[in-house]
């Protein structure tokens, strides 16, 4: 039986690996090179987010010296930069560069003015604000001046090479040399022979640099991945596997980061960094490339030219329902994982086995790749709202099975309970993950259904709510924090009742979290039928597209 079993798997594996499934569009082959270019993709962006600009980064902060709160305020210069700059980043990328002649009118004239303030500030002396950041406004100068260069590097790059290669593929294929580039001259500038504030300076220019180049580098990956099928449950095979070996290479870097640093003076020496940046750096780029083999589909005539300015971009995000759910549900996100630090605070100030630590937390998300698995089976028998709410209260009563701990005697029963709670917790929240990550492409069809324009990026400007809220949303635990008595020392967790009372704060504030994540589904109502129904009109709009256009072309000749 098991001999007949593996000689059907073979035999499926031969003939789909050219081409795909009846009814689907990927072929094994392509999927492979998928994950593989993938891998490598995200080795690079993990080389490079080694050197971001955090003052407890063990590059930026203790390698190189940067203070943690210079870097905070900075960082936060960055943010609201970012923020400002959102729509226009999601108007180039669903227009493919080529913007509408007015809206394009105004970004030349605005970045010129930008241009501008950015020269007076660089000149104009900050002295005045020395006790809040040295040179305060060359920052602001440098910040605005690489928030423009990435507007026209995005504008640009996808002008020209995204009626070949796609949306998304584009900055997968020219973004890994430059960020590879800048973050190896990152570590190899003259530090010691600097003051300061020039240090500071160099390092805030060269870190958004790499920025600019390895967060869409990276970023598109999982986009990407949601444009390879326009079929449902194919989509969901992707979203379930393609993490699995998109995730390998980025543990395996992880876990043999450190031991290849010891090799030359360890994570605090430069020297370290000096070659571990430039030869994996390298290897995950070159591996980056397979990204070749894979391509976007979507459903819209070949010829079709988007025409998307603000004003529509944001009134159709803001009327779409499903983007509301989502990202209402997401909001909350953050509260339904406070309780993972629960086992941290067991082993090292109750049990007192910090060397168990690591071991422990990784066996505790041991089931989450089995979690992935399930999902496309989940989804063969239950709708994709069936199954978010179904497994969304599984995950809410294992949350509530962490609160039942807490009533244990001893530390080292806790730590027992919390993990095989913790597994059964990481199997089912991993498979609702993926599924609620397989809802992206979904709302991205409806969009394009509802108005006729792919707006992929577009639907991010949601974030103009979200962001918001969130930060203030983030002061709710430290406010809780503060009535029992936490504040800076964290020592006090040693004491047994306020361990326990610390614990059951997050437990709690965890069950309310997943309880509001869960809420908002009550009101999904895009049904596979009506997903279906979506994709074949799409497809029909799209061979009426091309039609009319051939007779255009007939009449013209």
């Amino acid at each position: 039986m098991v001999k007949f079993n593996l000689r059907g798997t073979w035999d499926g594996l031969k003939a789909n690996w050219n081409a795909p499934r009846e009814g689907e569009y990927l072929s094994i082959k392509e999927f492979v090179y998928f994950c593989a270019g993938g891998m490598g993709i995200y080795t690079l962006t993990d080389v490079t987010a080694l050197l971001s600009f955090v003052g407890t980064s063990v590059v930026v902060g203790m390698v190189l010296g940067i203070g943690i709160r210079d870097a905070y305020i900075i960082t936060t210069i960055g943010t609201i930069v970012k923020f400002v700059s959102m729509p226009l980043t999601a108007l180039i990328t669903d227009n493919l560069g080529v913007l509408p002649k007015k809206t394009a009118r105004g970004i030349h004239i605005g970045s010129a003015a930008l241009l501008g303030l950015s020269a007076v500030l660089w000149f104009v002396p900050s002295s005045g604000f020395d006790a809040v950041l040295k040179d305060l406004y060359k920052h602001i100068a440098l910040k605005l001046v690489c928030q423009i260069l990435s507007i026209y590097l995005l504008m640009y790059v996808l002008k020209y090479f995204a009626k070949k290669y796609g949306k998304f593929k584009p900055q997968m294929l020219l973004f890994g040399l430059p960020a590879l580039i800048f973050a190896t001259a990152l570590v190899y500038l003259p530090y010691n022979e600097m003051r300061y504030a020039s240090k500071l300076l160099w390092v805030h220019l060269i870190t958004n640099l790499i920025t600019m180049f390895s967060d869409p580098y990276g970023g598109n990956v999982e986009k990407m991945q949601g444009l390879l099928s326009s079929n449902p449950q194919e989509r969901m095979r992707i979203f379930s596997i393609a993490p699995i070996p998109l995730g390998l290479m980025r543990s395996l870097f992880g876990m043999f980061f450190p031991l290849l640093a010891t090799l030359s003076g360890g994570q605090l020496s430069i020297l370290s960094y000096r070659w571990i940046i430039p030869a994996f750096g390298a290897l995950g780029m070159l591996q980056g490339f397979l990204v070749l083999k894979a391509r976007e589909r979507v459903i819209q005539a070949e010829d079709f030219k988007p025409k998307i300015d603000l004003r529509r971009a944001l009134r159709e995000v803001f009327a779409n329902k499903y983007i509301w759910i989502r990202n209402i549900s997401h909001l909350f996100q953050v509260f339904a994982g406070l309780s993972q630090g629960v086992l941290g605070w067991l082993l090292l100030y109750g049990a007192r086995f910090e060397w168990l630590t690591g071991i422990l937390l990784n066996l505790s998300y041991i089931t989450m790749t089995p979690g992935n698995l399930l999902a496309p089976f989940i989804t063969k028998r239950f709708s994709k709202r069936q199954a978010i709410l179904g497994l969304k209260g599984i995950v809410l009563l294992s949350q509530c099975g962490f609160l039942a701990i807490i009533f244990l005697r001893g530390d080292v029963m806790k730590i027992a309970a919390y993990m095989g709670v913790s597994l059964i917790m990481s199997l089912f929240n991993s498979t609702q993950g993926v599924i609620n990550q397989s809802l992206v492409p979904d709302i991205w069809d409806y969009q394009q259904w509802r108005s006729g324009e792919r707006m992929e990026a577009s639907t991010d400007l949601f974030g103009f709510v979200s962001q918001p809220l969130t930060i203030l949303l983030g002061f709710l635990m430290p406010w809780l924090l503060k009535l029992i008595g936490l504040v800076n020392d964290w020592d006090i967790l040693y004491d047994a009742a306020i361990r326990n009372e610390v614990i059951m704060l997050h437990i709690i504030v965890s069950i309310a979290g997943v309880a509001l994540t869960l809420l908002p589904f009550i009101f999904w109502d895009l049904t596979p039928e009506k997903h279906r129904k979506i994709i074949l009109e799409l497809e029909e709009r799209a061979r009426g597209a091309e039609k009319e256009e051939r007779l255009t072309e007939a009449t013209e000749q």
